[in-house]
């Protein structure tokens, strides 16, 4: 259950149809920034954050894959293996994951619209999964000079009430891609820290 609640918010794409096709060099990281070459964006990576891998996003995505996927309406299907720029993290509770998936192929919709559908998918997408219970807000954000909007879930442990997760999904539409950033963690500290880099990194 522990990996399905982590995964669920990063294969959240919806498309018409199921091919992904991500290019091979997205970026680079060199003295701790990762520079990416698909837009114009710097990212510092904080210090004790360990480089997630590309192997490791997508061994991660076919954990939560099929309970998102039976989620979701007849003609529409998931995305698998998107185009990942970068991911670090300090374990598998406290990370940051960023992609940027083409639009080309996929239902056309507008951000807000788009919102919305992401987030019943994934509250849905929650409410089978036995055990926790989830809260949910709806934010939208400028941040630099991108129009986001912000999905915010805590999921909790539905017989003590304990917080296990706190997600952030943060998505917005840059050149005919969807650059999507998703922030989870389990303690306040890692949260400041990966919502104030990420941020941070829009506005410098």
């Amino acid at each position: 259950m522990k990996k399905t609640i982590l995964l669920l918010v990063t294969i959240i794409f919806i498309s018409c149809n199921s091919n992904s096709q991500g290019t091979k060099e997205n970026g680079k990281i060199e003295n701790g920034i990762y520079t990416c070459n698909r837009f114009d964006w710097q990212i510092s990576i904080p210090n004790g954050y360990e480089i997630r891998t590309v192997k490791d996003e997508q061994d991660l995505e076919e954990v939560g894959y099929e309970t998102v996927n039976d989620q979701v309406p007849d003609g529409m299907t998931v995305r698998k293996n998107r185009p990942y720029l970068i991911g670090f993290g300090v374990d598998e509770k406290n990370y940051f994951s960023a992609s940027f998936e083409p639009l080309e192929g996929t239902k056309k919709m507008t951000l807000p619209e788009h919102q919305k559908f992401v987030a019943k998918l994934i509250s849905d997408s929650y409410a089978t999964i036995n055990g926790i219970k989830s809260e949910q807000e709806l934010e939208n954000k400028k941040i630099g000079d991108y129009d986001f909007y912000i999905i915010k879930g805590k999921l909790y442990n539905q017989k003590t009430d304990e917080l296990l997760l706190t997600q952030l999904i943060y998505n917005t539409y840059i050149k005919n891609h969807l650059f999507s950033v998703s922030i989870n963690y389990s303690t306040e500290q890692n949260g400041k820290t990966l919502i104030e880099n990420f941020e941070k990194s829009l506005t410098e």
